[in-house]
């Protein structure tokens, strides 16, 4: 990698697993130009698009605009490339900032980046940028770790000739400031909540249609049902925050304060737009589901996670479309089901090995014999508990909620 700079390039991360469904989404809004690699998807398009990305897509985590590339053998290298940026081009001295280094592999896996220090290679290209500003301005900006107006990520990985010292480091900026898969509907969660992004490849995988009936036992803080009802609906997932930034001029995502964004007044006003899309879909959905005669059912046995579930719905404005129960997902039965299972089962932190058996062998057999011509989708870490389902599996997918490697699993109930 030469000297680089990126004027219209972005990358789209997301939970392993999900790479396909985030590719899907961004064709869907009109990106062409896609290359997907593990983790997230690399595209090619004017802001606009990359906009509808951060507005539109489910499964995202974070969307980021490239800026700079450049090869390092040494440390010393990283502060001068650092150094030479013209960062007041993409940030104000006003402005704060934040650095987040991640060192990944050679292209082909096969080699580990030789710098051991993530936290100094920080350090180095703070001063870098620090230094740069002192030189134009003789001052310098602030960094925020919270709230930083400009956060940046620096990835270093190494290339493939196994011969070379030099490793490739790409400078971009976050779009997004908090993660995507913050929504602003949970206000309330149980212990190790599952990520609404993950919730919603979840449903995507599944192919839940408008019309089918959705399942969503042992519900906890209600995140599938949720993403669920927004997807049978196409409401968009940023709608709340599209809300907040309409009724407190809120800045919901870091982009809305960036120097890119607010020196395009063609950008700023196309947004604005955007933003009006989103209300009047997220409008439409709720229509929608007024009119469906599809049924909606979510039950747990715990008071704590129905309670949160319930204000977590109040929040997204969808209680009213949903049947939440107190009840035993291993003896509830649907008269008349015909549709998607989609449940995240406890994974055993709270329950003993014996009830944990228990459970998935009673749910199990309750899915075997209450809801045929239906299809269920188990998420679990628990990858011993699987076989205690006693179905036979139709599909087994890889996936991450964080760092906790889990399994997507597809049964056909006949």
């Amino acid at each position: 990698m030469s000297n680089i700079k990126y004027k219209n390039q972005f990358f789209a991360s997301c939970p392993s697993g999900m790479e396909q469904y985030l590719k899907n989404e961004l064709k869907s809004i009109g990106v062409k130009e896609m290359e997907l690699t593990t983790g997230g998807v690399h595209f090619e398009c004017f802001p606009e698009l990359a906009i509808q990305a951060i507005l539109h897509s489910r499964v995202a985590s974070r969307i980021y605009k490239k800026l700079y590339g450049f090869e390092i053998k040494t440390e010393k290298d990283l502060y001068y490339q650092m150094k030479d940026i013209k960062w007041k081009a993409i940030f104000d001295l006003e402005q704060s900032f934040k650095i987040q280094i991640l060192q990944g592999k050679s292209p082909d896996g096969k080699k580990r980046s030789k710098f051991k220090n993530a936290m100094y290679l920080g350090q180095v290209c703070k001063d870098g940028i620090v230094d740069r500003f002192r030189k134009d301005t003789g001052n310098r900006p602030d960094v925020d770790k919270e709230y930083p107006d400009a956060p940046l990520l620096i990835r270093v990985e190494p290339n493939n000739n196994p011969h070379s010292q030099k490793e490739n480091v790409t400078v971009s900026l976050d779009l997004c400031g908090k993660a995507l898969s913050f929504r602003g509907y949970r206000r309330l969660s149980v212990e190790a909540p599952l990520r609404e992004n993950l919730a919603a490849g979840m449903v995507l995988k599944s192919g839940l249609k408008a019309d089918e009936d959705l399942y969503n036992p042992m519900c906890g803080s209600g995140t599938i049902l949720i993403e669920a009802l927004m997807i049978k609906a196409a409401i968009p997932p940023s709608f709340l925050k599209v809300r907040e930034y309409h009724q407190f001029e809120s800045k919901e995502w870091a982009f809305l304060e960036q120097k890119f964004f607010t020196k395009d007044k063609y950008l700023v006003e196309n947004t604005k737009k955007f933003f009006k899309e989103v209300a009047d879909k997220a409008s439409q959905g709720i229509q929608k589901l007024e009119k469906s005669k599809s049924k909606n059912v979510a039950c747990d046995l715990d008071e704590r996670s129905l309670k949160s579930a319930k204000s977590n719905l109040d929040t997204a404005g969808l209680s009213s479309f949903v049947e939440l129960l107190k009840d035993d997902a291993t003896e509830l039965e649907i008269p008349s089901f015909k549709g998607k299972v989609l449940v995240n089962p406890p994974y055993g932190e709270r329950l003993k090995q014996d009830e944990l058996e228990g459970l998935y062998r009673e749910f199990g057999e309750r899915l075997k014999n209450s809801f045929k011509n239906s299809e269920a989708y188990i998420l679990t870490a628990n990858f011993e508990m699987i076989k205690k389902i006693q179905l036979k599996t139709a599909e087994r997918m890889i996936v991450y909620n964080g760092n906790l490697e889990s399994r997507l699993v597809r049964y056909n109930l006949y």
